[in-house]
């Protein structure tokens, strides 16, 4: 059996878990309290976490590269067994968007509605950049080369992406700037599992992620002229680098902590919801975005919520998914323990 990071497989539950409330929030808090210093430091946590779950998503193909990269240069059947895994993502990522599901009628829609359903999201990113990454592994031939490779890429990435924007975006999650997400954790899975002593870059995460934020934005109160000065927190090295070092904090945070994480069933929970991030993923999305406003209004007369009903609402959808997603993967061990 392959060997868990318990520590990542956590870093992945945190950010399905705080993409929950997110999502819970967007629909569901009272229009007039989005505003204020709580909310705006609500909604600065909230911006790490798409970053997070992309940056997870890299950091996963490194390890799945470390581990069957041979295999999947001599084309053997788990390269294949990865394309299906992300053609599987990918089609979830365009149902997710079609206008049927968006809009509920399919008679009638625009020419804008329909062009929803090709707008790259989240999943679109962690796909094709991913299949980005994959196709660098095969040039390099190499895990190590490739760790490098990840990192020139997400520097490139961050820097060039400007030059491409599209004003209004066109998608939420275009795939330049937010490919950057993915190549950076590939690259920092690579330096960490390469390092001799781990929980030393760990410490090193940790700090050098809480002192990052102070020279980011001290260089960006200097208002120097950059191609990036307008568009500072769409597509900037800097704003990258922001949450980059966030994410690294608790990446190295979270390793140091591992042994009481293996041992708490916080921490079993949270990797369970790691390991199922993608179900959780697509169905909280499908409940509170397709059926939570009209089941809210119908059945229980309300519609936007303050605080404290937004988080029972996150609570509410949290449990019965997590629930399910426990069962689900102790009935898929069950089946394989079965079939040897």
């Amino acid at each position: 059996m392959s060997q868990r990071y318990i520590f990542f497989d956590v870093l992945r539950g945190l950010a399905v878990l705080w993409m929950i409330q997110v999502h819970v929030t967007n629909v569901f808090l009272e229009p007039a309290l989005r505003a204020g210093s709580l909310f705006n430091l609500l909604n600065l946590s909230n911006g790490f976490v798409a970053p997070a779950f992309i940056f997870c998503a890299g950091g996963g193909l490194w390890i799945a590269l470390q581990r069957k990269g041979a295999a999947y240069l001599q084309f053997d059947s788990s390269l294949w067994q990865y394309a299906k895994r992300l053609g599987v993502v990918l089609a979830w990522g365009y149902a997710l968007h079609f206008p049927v599901f968006v809009y509920g009628n399919i008679t009638g829609l625009t020419s804008d509605q329909w062009y929803t359903g090709l707008q790259i999201d989240v999943l679109h990113t962690i796909v094709y950049s991913s299949l980005t990454a994959l196709a660098a592994f095969f040039v390099v031939r190499s895990v190590k080369v490739f760790t490098y490779a990840m990192l020139a890429m997400a520097l490139v990435v961050s820097c060039l992406s400007v030059f491409f924007l599209t004003q209004p975006p066109t998608s939420p999650f275009p795939l330049l700037p937010w490919s950057a997400y993915l190549f950076a954790g590939a690259g920092a899975m690579g330096l960490f599992m390469g390092a001799e002593d781990k929980g030393r870059l760990a410490k090193i995460f940790v700090v050098g992620g809480l002192l990052t934020p102070l020279i980011i934005f001290w260089v960006k109160g200097l208002q120097i002229p950059s191609p990036w000065t307008d568009v500072w927190w769409q597509a900037s090295p800097g704003s990258q680098l922001f949450r980059i070092s966030g994410i690294a904090v608790v990446f190295g945070a979270l390793f140091l902590a591992e042994n009481t994480l293996s041992a708490s069933s916080t921490g079993r929970l949270l990797q369970v919801m790691g390991q199922e991030s993608l179900f959780l993923y697509v169905s909280h999305l499908l409940i509170v975005y397709s059926w939570g406003p009209l089941i809210s209004e119908s059945l229980f007369g309300f519609r936007y919520l303050d605080p404290v009903g937004v988080v029972v609402i996150w609570i509410g959808v949290t449990i019965p998914l997590v629930a399910f997603s426990m069962w689900w993967r102790s009935y898929k061990h069950s089946r394989k323990g079965a079939s040897r």
